[in-house]
């Protein structure tokens, strides 16, 4: 893990908070947020290194961590569903250790009780289906099971839309003041729906430069946007079958 710090860093935003917090008095508040946002992101990080996908950085902000990775699409599905949950998972088990702590008389109640609030707060959060949250990857991994891979992005797209719409008016309802934190998912969920077709055809070159993991073969299939991303196809051409890859070629890259 020693190698991983180097590649967090703090966004000067979070630094803002940080200063905030010191002068309105609150640094035992934004330092459990941290502290839960820090270990949520090395959650992440243990399945990212577990399953040998490259790490490029990780970004720390006030209300999150983003991590950014170089990863194929075509991964064994229970493997992503574990990366999209890896971060709930590690803030889990750091409950137990503060429970733990608490009834050891080593955390006060005042703090315990802060901590169980925002770590509770912040996992149901993440399970919430908005892009980019932990949510809508599960959401996708999911899908991707049941269904074209292609079909499972527009869900999760329309799902992340429909959620942060909710999420907005339940701000609104309520006055809570979040516009910063809704400002950058109406951004993030703007940049996969722009990068959707650019994600769609890496899809498909995967299926042409990579031999994946594929758990059944299909026959009989005539359309490309029907592929599902843990099975292996054979198109109908005419009166004849045409291996995915070839048809693949055909379709997408000689028209």
């Amino acid at each position: 893990m020693k190698n991983i710090f180097p590649k967090i860093k703090i966004d000067y935003s979070t630094y803002i908070i940080i200063l905030m917090a010191l002068l309105a008095g609150y640094i035992k508040n934004i330092s459990i947020i941290l502290i839960i946002v820090l270990i949520h992101e090395l959650g992440h990080v243990f399945f990212f290194r577990l399953y040998k996908i490259k790490i490029e950085k990780i970004v720390i902000y006030p209300f999150g961590g983003v991590s950014y990775i170089n990863k194929k699409i075509h991964e064994r599905i229970y493997k992503d569903i574990l990366i999209s949950m890896g971060g709930i998972i590690m803030q889990i088990i750091l409950l137990f250790i503060v429970y733990l702590l608490y009834e050891w008389d080593v955390v006060v109640l005042s703090t315990y009780s802060l901590f169980v609030r925002y770590n509770i707060n912040i996992i149901i959060f993440n399970l919430i289906p908005i892009i980019p949250l932990d949510g809508s990857k599960l959401l996708l991994a999911i899908l991707s099971k049941f269904m074209a891979y292609k079909k499972s992005y527009h869900i999760m797209i329309i799902v992340g839309i429909i959620s942060l719409v909710c999420y907005i008016l339940g701000n609104f309802i309520y006055r809570v003041n979040d516009l910063v934190l809704d400002v950058y998912l109406v951004v993030k969920i703007y940049e996969v729906i722009k990068e959707e077709k650019q994600v769609i055809n890496k899809f498909y070159l995967e299926r042409l430069l990579y031999d994946n993991y594929y758990n059944a073969i299909i026959s009989n299939i005539d359309n490309i946007d029907k592929i599902r991303i843990d099975k292996y196809y054979f198109f109908k051409d005419n009166k004849r079958y045409i291996n995915e890859k070839d048809y693949i070629r055909k379709v997408k890259y000689r028209g």
